[in-house]
């Protein structure tokens, strides 16, 4: 496993200079072989028709435009996952067995915990146990719905010493929770997650486009040298060869990115997603409704109660304002097997969660997805038709 990491670690650091080094190559044999020894100045004996050089300048310019724009998508999505990542800030826990100062403490904390609860190993840390001395929940009971496990807690990492928030995941490659972590992409460097992926789909198309022209301008001018002079040019081909895998490639990759933002999911989401059942912390904001129909019910909701306990004064972290709020009381409800709470009921507007809401947002890599900046009082992401009619069956539906 770890030896794995550091593969990986070691390949996000040495494909992207590949990568522009192979930028760099089909540059030259496009411009030089190309368009300059072949349609602007083409040697006699090449049997090659006379020098085109407006169509080498046509050439040229579409070229290095689509070069250009799939160099600022790439160099966005790369500054973005180094200046922007997406990380969880990492517990104190954490920090504190860094410094070797409370190895009493994790000692402790792994021995309180509930009974029937057990402890993951290192491969599987998404599910791991959260301590009850644990704190910094009010940046989930101040929203209306957030995920939870099945007692009304976040779920918790025991690595990062952090609770998760919404669709955060723990990579391991990085040793680090990320919120709505898709994968580990070697091909830009690191994790894309929600802050970067909306600009790792433009690159994709942007590349997809600049390989598709390519192949198309390099197997017809490699049929018609061949026609004229019975050779090949080796250069070229090599260049159609490269253009043909990265076109495939990207291809695949944007269609597989483009339905998981159809479907308003991830890849690591997307595992799961027949089967997986999530477990949403509601507010119950009608409580009359509510307990009228628990009262009906053969087995009643779980609820459960923020805060639900002071913090003792001996605690490293420092009570929040918020912590002096009022209880909240929250229904623990769950979806079916394969619902997806975040949906938003279509195609389209789970694509504009992702994308933007103009074609300028589709088309430029600046600004970044509403998902990452929603962060309303309700919730940290927007939840669709399956929240609304969880809510409704539950009497917690603010709207009747």
């Amino acid at each position: 496993m770890a030896s794995d990491k550091r593969v990986n670690i070691v390949a996000a650091r040495v494909i992207p200079v590949v990568l522009g080094g192979l930028l760099a190559y089909g540059s030259y044999v496009f411009t030089r072989p190309l368009c300059i020894d072949y349609f602007i100045s083409p040697p006699l004996h090449y049997g090659a028709p006379p020098p085109r050089r407006g169509l080498a300048t046509g050439l040229l310019i579409v070229f290095y435009f689509l070069l250009l724009v799939l160099a600022v998508s790439y160099f966005r999505v790369i500054t973005t996952i180094i200046w922007n990542p997406g990380f969880l800030q990492r517990g104190n826990q954490w920090h504190q067995s860094r410094t070797g100062k409370p190895e009493g403490n994790t000692k402790r904390r792994k021995r309180r915990h509930r009974p029937g609860t057990s402890y993951p190993d290192d491969a599987n840390v998404e599910h791991g146990p959260y301590p009850i001395d644990a704190y910094g929940l009010e940046a989930f009971y101040c929203k209306d719905i957030f995920v939870c496990e099945q007692d009304g807690r976040p779920p918790w990492c025991s690595t990062c010493c952090q609770w998760k928030t919404d669709r955060a995941h723990h990579c391991s490659e990085v040793d680090r929770c990320t919120r709505k972590l898709d994968h580990f992409c070697p091909w830009v460097g690191g994790v894309i997650s929600e802050s970067s992926f909306k600009f790792f789909i433009q690159f994709l198309f942007y590349t997809f486009l600049f390989t598709t022209f390519n192949v198309v301008v390099f197997s017809i001018v490699i049929a018609e040298y061949r026609r004229n002079s019975g050779y090949l040019e080796v250069q070229w081909l090599v260049a159609l060869a490269l253009c043909g895998l990265f076109c495939l490639f990207s291809f695949g990759m944007l269609v597989s990115s483009l339905h998981l933002a159809f479907i308003n999911s991830s890849t690591i989401e997307s595992l799961t997603r027949h089967t997986k059942v999530w477990t949403l912390a509601v507010l119950i904001t009608r409580p009359k409704d509510f307990y009228e129909l628990q009262s009906r019910r053969k087995s009643p909701i779980p609820v459960v109660i923020y805060p639900s306990s002071p913090i003792p004064s001996s605690s490293s972290s420092t009570r929040t304002a918020t912590s002096n709020a009022p209880p909240r009381e929250f229904a623990i409800l769950s979806t079916k097997p394969g619902e997806n709470p975040f949906d938003l009921g279509s195609p389209l507007a789970n694509l504009k969660e992702v994308m933007g809401h103009s074609l300028i947002d589709w088309l430029l890599p600046l600004r970044y997805s509403p998902c990452s900046g929603y962060g309303s009082q309700e919730s940290a992401y927007a939840f669709g038709p399956v929240v609304q009619r969880l809510k409704k069956e539950n009497g917690l539906d603010c709207s009747e």
